[in-house]
C-alpha cells in the first residue's frame, strides 16, 4: 500500500483546518495510508474550535514500523513542542519550529516508504523565527534530500507553469538566468511531463524575459544571448515534443495559446504565477518536479486573516492530495 504523508504547516494558519476538512471518513476509504505529521493536541483543539468531526486517529510511535500504520484512519505522528499554543493569525517562533520539524520528519519518512509528501502552508517569517533559514518549502526539501536538480511547477490543470528562478528580487533575476539553467530546468520539465503526467509529445512554451522578447535587442540581450540558444539546445536533446520560444508574456498566455500548451517555462516567479492564479486560483497545485520524492502543496499560503473562522476553501489542498496520488501512481507503473 502507498503512503501519503501530510505536514501540518503553520498551526496558526489554516493548515490543520485544511487537513481536517479533507481527511473525512469518506475520503479515507481507500487503499492509501494517510499520515499527518504535526502536534496532536493542537490538531484536536483545532477540530474542537471549528466543530469539525475528526475521524479515528491511529497514533504512530515508531514511524519506521510499517505494521503500525492503518488504512481508513488518520495515522498521526506527534511532534511535541513544550509550551506550544494556538495563537491564530500570528507568526510565532514555536509554531515555526513545529512547521520546520514536520517538514524534516515528513521528508525523512516519505523517502523511507517511497511515498508522497503533501505540505500544508507555512509562513516563511514564522519558519525563520523557528530557526529555519529557508525561502520556502521547495529549497528546504531539496536540501534535506541533498538534491540540486528540482523545479517548481504550478499546476492548474488548464495551465501549468514552471519557474527558471523562484524566490528572487526582480533586480536579481537577469543575473540568475543562464543557458545552463534554462536547459536544466527545461529538461526536468520535459521529463516530468513525460514520466509523471504521461504526456508523450509535450508542447512547452518558453517565455521571454523582456517586453516583446527584446525586439531584436532593443530592450535587452537575454533573449538572443541566453534564451534562444537554450531553446535550440533543448530541442536537440529531445526526440518527441517541442520547446517553443522565447515568446513574449503578453501573447504567450492568450486563451488559444494556453489551450495548445502543455506547460510554460517562465523566467521568474510572477511571470508565471499571475496568469496561473488568474485562470486557476483556488484550484492549482504546487508540485516540486525533479526530486526523488513526490511533493505537492496547495497554491495558497497560511491565510492568517481567516484562520480559525472555519471558512477556508479546501479545493486546492484536496487537488494537491489527488495530484500526489496521481503522480505517485505514474512513477510506480
Amino acid at each position: 500500500m502507498d503512503h501519503i504523508f501530510i505536514t501540518c504547516g503553520d498551526i496558526n494558519g489554516v493548515g490543520n483546518e485544511l487537513i481536517l476538512k479533507t481527511l473525512t471518513d469518506d475520503f479515507l476509504r481507500t487503499d492509501y495510508i494517510y499520515t499527518v505529521i504535526g502536534n496532536k493536541d493542537i490538531f484536536t483543539k483545532t477540530a474542537e474550535l471549528l466543530s469539525i468531526s475528526c475521524p479515528q486517529i491511529n497514533d504512530i510511535s515508531d514511524m519506521y514500523d510499517a505494521s503500525g500504520y492503518k488504512t481508513n484512519v488518520i495515522n498521526f505522528f506527534n511532534i511535541d513542542i513544550p509550551g506550544l499554543e494556538l495563537d491564530l493569525g500570528k507568526a510565532e517562533p514555536k509554531a515555526g519550529k513545529l512547521s520546520g520539524m514536520a517538514i524534516i520528519k515528513g521528508v525523512e519518512i516519505a523517502a523511507h516508504f517511497k511515498g508522497a509528501l503533501v505540505t500544508a502552508p507555512i509562513n516563511k517569517y514564522s519558519l525563520h523565527l523557528g530557526g529555519y533559514d529557508y525561502p520556502g518549502h521547495t529549497e528546504f526539501i531539496a536540501e534535506l534530500l541533498n538534491e540540486n536538480d528540482f523545479l517548481m511547477i504550478l499546476d492548474g490543470d488548464i495551465i501549468r507553469v514552471a519557474l527558471v528562478t523562484t524566490h528572487l528580487a526582480i533586480s536579481d533575476v537577469s543575473n540568475n538566468i543562464t543557458q545552463e539553467k534554462i536547459i536544466n530546468k527545461g529538461m526536468i520539465l520535459y521529463k516530468t511531463l513525460v514520466e509523471d503526467y504521461n504526456i508523450e509529445y509535450p508542447k512547452i512554451v518558453v517565455c521571454s524575459l523582456n517586453p516583446h522578447a527584446s525586439d531584436n535587442g532593443l530592450f535587452g540581450t537575454e533573449e538572443k544571448d541566453i534564451i534562444e540558444p537554450g531553446v535550440e539546445r533543448l530541442n536537440k536533446n529531445i526526440e518527441k515534443g517541442k520547446f517553443i520560444g522565447p515568446i513574449p508574456s503578453d501573447t504567450a498566455f492568450t486563451k488559444n495559446n494556453v489551450d495548445r500548451t502543455d506547460a510554460y517555462l517562465v523566467m521568474y516567479h510572477d511571470q508565471g504565477l499571475i496568469p496561473l492564479k488568474l485562470l486557476s486560483f483556488g484550484n492549482a497545485v504546487n508540485f516540486t518536479a525533479g526530486l526523488s520524492l513526490v511533493r505537492t502543496s496547495p497554491d495558497h499560503g497560511t491565510a492568517y486573516d481567516i484562520a480559525g473562522k472555519g471558512i477556508v476553501d479546501i479545493k486546492s489542498f484536496k487537488n494537491a492530495m489527488d495530484k500526489a496520488v496521481f503522480i505517485l501512481g505514474n512513477r510506480k507503473n
